[in-house]
């Protein structure tokens, strides 16, 4: 029963291999995006081409913002691909950063890069310059934030502790086994 258990580990490659292919997709269109994009500015910048405006004419760093965001989830999607992958399958050898040993680094990692792009949509409420309640948009992103920030913190906090009563009792039985 063991053995059957152990191989089914391996069933966790159908969603690694599916948040592979759509952080590639995010990564490709994106890039292809942000170039049509960068290439269309320029031409226009440079009166080469002139482009007929469809709907409103969004600023160029909300157009670039938005791009980044798409990089982001991709990168979140990537960052939860290879991370299932170190988990459950086999170590990838990866910058350090990147290594995941347990589900607490990996949940790390994609709340960190979370609120980036909580950040990130943020920006692009404040650069539209839309009629919108700034008060109320960031309090409803810094609330996301600020509860993960506390839920990292205790963890941290709470691994501390169990390190530190770790030590406390080798400690402990390393003099009690010298006093006998």
């Amino acid at each position: 029963m063991s053995r059957f258990f152990a191989a089914t580990r391996y069933l966790i490659i159908i969603p690694i291999i599916g948040l592979g292919f759509a952080a590639a997709a995010f990564f490709l269109f994106g890039g292809i995006g942000l170039i049509r994009f960068l290439v269309e500015a320029i031409g226009e910048a440079l009166g080469l081409v002139h482009l007929d405006a469809h709907g409103e004419d969004v600023p160029f760093v909300i157009e670039v913002v938005e791009f980044v965001h798409t990089f982001l989830i991709g990168t979140v999607l990537y960052i939860t691909s290879i991370g299932f992958y170190q988990l459950f399958i086999s170590e990838i050898q990866f910058p350090g950063w990147l290594k995941i040993h347990n589900t607490e680094e990996l949940e790390t990692n994609l709340i960190g890069v979370t609120v980036v792009v909580l950040a990130v949509n943020f920006l692009g409420v404040v650069f539209t310059g839309e009629n919108v309640d700034l008060v109320a948009q960031g309090a409803g992103i810094a609330l996301p934030i600020g509860a993960l920030g506390i839920f990292i913190g205790l963890r941290a906090w709470a691994a501390r502790q169990s390190q530190l009563a770790e030590k406390e009792n080798a400690v402990s039985s390393d003099i009690s086994e010298k006093a006998e």
